[in-house]
């Protein structure tokens, strides 16, 4: 995993993975797709159609955004990125906001 370097302190420091995907979800990914289920659902209906006739059940929209995770950490195991882990931590507050009903607040929001 990369780390950003700190020129002022001379130390590496860990990049919050956390943080820089809610601001993703929670700005452009929301801008551009809008609410996470509704996306998600979207995205369901048309996995579930192209590869129905291997199916014993329709696909969810959690099921959707537990296999986006998948995708980004497998894609992270050939090639590591922060940008890989970002989406993926960004999947799973998408999954967290499907299933409450409720927007993630960025730090120190309420």
């Amino acid at each position: 995993m990369s780390h950003n370097h700190s020129f002022l302190t001379g130390q590496a420091t860990s990049p919050n993975f956390s943080e820089a995907s809610l601001d993703l979800i929670l700005g452009d990914r929301n801008e551009a797709y809008g609410n996470p289920r509704e996306d998600f659902e979207g995205i369901a209906l048309m996995w579930t159609g192209l590869i129905n006739a291997k199916l014993h059940h329709d696909i969810t929209a959690e099921d959707v955004a537990r296999m986006m995770v998948a995708l980004k950490l497998r894609r992270d195991s050939h090639r590591p990125k922060d940008d890989n882990l970002i989406d993926a931590h960004g999947y799973l507050h998408c999954l967290s906001w499907i299933q409450k009903g409720l927007q993630p607040a960025r730090g120190g929001e309420e």
